[in-house]
């Protein structure tokens, strides 16, 4: 510890003495301003680093050559640093826990002239990770290296930051479409950050899914599917995009617990119980909520007192949330019906219930199929289910018999009123004899 700060003494009053001489080079085009240069002559040397209380070191190194290119080499080390005083410089003691509460409380100095992205930023989900407690939790400087920082430089597929983090689904992007597209120099092929947000980072399968992520762009899909695709407006509700256009991928019916009134998901409302390990039958065929279970759920969270009717959306999805991100070209996408329209499609074979977690990633349990076959179903899954379109017997038979009984009663009405009309208006001729 004592030699990498006498060896940052030592720097200091070497560049003092420079600049106070008129020995200090002047700066070129393309290096930092002279005041830059006294502050890079300590930490422009490659090693110099702060012992960390916590364990661990701080890395005080900054290579003067990438500084100068960065957009912050126009504000200068004081533009950050106000705080520092060079005459007392380094301080006797300034003890820092951690490289995280170093960076937390530096990221506090960024709000003062990013303001509109450090709001946009507050309301995403890597704010919400940090306010949870994750160590892990993305801030500014864990994009945007701050000495570093060059205009577009994100722009660049190999140096989108989303991947330090998120490297799977950044591979699956990578071989996606969009990922050939963009690597093949297309710059309207969209990046992560088009889909997600840049700042306000947010969930794409929060709220109705990624429908309208995707119909962002694809402006044009309703019409064109049109032209081939029953039900389009049915289909682009309650199908997401990917289910079809990552054709390989495992499928899932999430039936997603909402608020009829807000039309948002629940993010477990009091008095809900726990889903794992739910069941109700020991004949179930396999494990996971059932559908008494299900009724039981849906008659706990909207007993009276509780604000606002607690509904099911059911969704077909994909299982794994990184297939979503590997879209292949139109041309390979799913076309046919069947594929899904067909008794026992493996479409149907996995449910699940989900609510809102506390970050807005929704949090999912395993449900048992037989929900799908059961009349609890029929409201549970309605804004889901086509009668022949899920290829369930059970609820078809039951839709067909409402279907039936909603027209029959109708028209028995209509032949009694006749029948009845016809005796009242009958002849005297025709009045049976006494």
């Amino acid at each position: 510890m004592g030699r990498r700060f006498a060896m940052g003494a030592i720097g200091a009053a070497a560049a003092t003495v420079l600049a106070f001489a008129g020995m200090t080079a002047p700066a070129s085009a393309a290096g930092p301003p002279t005041a830059d240069q006294q502050c890079l002559a300590c930490h422009g040397m490659p090693g110099l680093e702060k012992p960390l209380t916590g364990g661990g070191t701080l890395s005080l190194h900054i290579p003067g050559d990438t500084f100068a290119q960065s957009v912050h080499s126009l504000i200068g080390c004081t533009g950050c640093h106000a705080d520092v005083n060079l005459a007392s410089h380094p301080a006797a003691v300034e003890p820092i826990a951690s490289k995280r509460n170093f960076s937390l409380a530096m990221v506090q100095i960024c709000r003062t002239c990013h303001t509109v992205e450090f709001e946009q930023w507050g309301q995403s989900i890597h704010a919400a990770l940090v306010r949870e407690g994750d160590p892990t939790a993305p801030i500014c400087t864990s994009c945007h290296l701050p000495h570093a920082v060059t205009r577009g430089a994100s722009e660049s597929l190999d140096a989108v930051p989303c991947r330090m983090c998120h490297a799977a689904v950044f591979n699956a992007y990578a071989v996606s479409v969009h990922g050939v597209l963009r690597r093949g120099g297309l710059a309207e092929a969209p990046l992560c950050f088009n889909c997600h947000g840049a700042h306000d980072v947010s969930v794409a399968s929060a709220g109705v899914g990624r429908r309208d992520v995707c119909l962002g762009c694809h402006t044009e899909a309703a019409a064109s599917h049109r032209a081939w695709l029953p039900n389009v407006d049915l289909h682009f509700g309650v199908v997401e995009c990917p289910v079809c256009h990552v054709p390989q991928a495992p499928r899932t019916v999430d039936l997603i617990l909402y608020d009829s009134t807000t039309q948002k998901e629940v993010s477990g409302p009091v008095g809900m119980p726990k889903f794992e390990g739910l069941t109700g039958s020991t004949t179930a065929t396999q494990p996971g909520l059932d559908p008494t279970t299900l009724l039981l759920l849906l008659k706990v969270t909207n007993r009276p007192g509780i604000e606002g009717k607690t509904s099911v959306r059911g969704r077909l999805e994909l299982t794994q949330g990184v297939d979503n991100h590997a879209l292949t070209f139109a041309f390979k996408a799913i076309r046919e019906c069947n594929t899904c329209h067909r008794e026992g499609s493996a479409a149907f074979q996995s449910v699940t219930v989900s609510v809102a977690g506390p970050t807005g990633i929704p949090i999912r349990y395993g449900v048992n199929k037989d929900v799908l076959n059961s009349a609890f179903s029929v409201d549970a899954i309605g804004g889901f289910y086509a009668i022949g379109g899920t290829r369930v017997t059970l609820l078809d038979m039951l839709l067909a018999l409402a279907l039936v009984g909603g027209v029959a009663w109708p028209l028995a009405h209509l032949t009694m009123r006749w029948v009845f009309k016809r005796y009242l208006n009958r002849t005297p001729h025709e009045q049976p004899k006494g």
